[in-house]
């Protein structure tokens, strides 16, 4: 059995459900992103790769986020239709309104700790 590696984040990862379009050099994939980060992301997949694959990526963040055309991703993990992948290529515009978006999101998950009844805890 090959050893695992644990690696500790630098970064949060974002809980989502939005759709996202993948192209490879002969395919075109349709996937499920289910949580994001400045880095990267973490897919579920209609076409199968694996690690090393370089795809053009195109990500609808929901609640107005709209479309983000990402130039260049890299498959670091695969198994089954799950797939992880960071940022490879991402145009300064893009980067802006993903992590504008993940900052929004980030404000709702933390939101409720820090609120009761309307009164900042201490």
């Amino acid at each position: 059995m090959p050893a695992t590696r644990f690696v500790i984040r630098a970064y949060h990862r974002v809980p989502l459900c939005c759709g996202l379009y993948y192209m490879g050099e002969e395919f075109l994939g349709k996937g499920t992103v289910m949580d994001l980060s400045p880095q990267g992301l973490r897919i579920r997949g209609d076409c199968r790769v694996v690690p090393g694959t370089q795809l053009v990526a195109r990500l609808f963040l929901p609640e107005g986020g709209g479309w983000v055309d990402i130039p260049r991703i890299v498959v670091c993990w695969a198994q089954g239709p799950w797939f992880g992948a960071k940022w490879l290529q991402l145009s300064a515009e893009a980067e802006k309104r993903i992590n504008k978006w993940l900052a929004s999101q980030r404000e709702l998950l933390y939101l409720p700790r820090r609120q009761q009844e309307g009164k900042e805890i201490a």
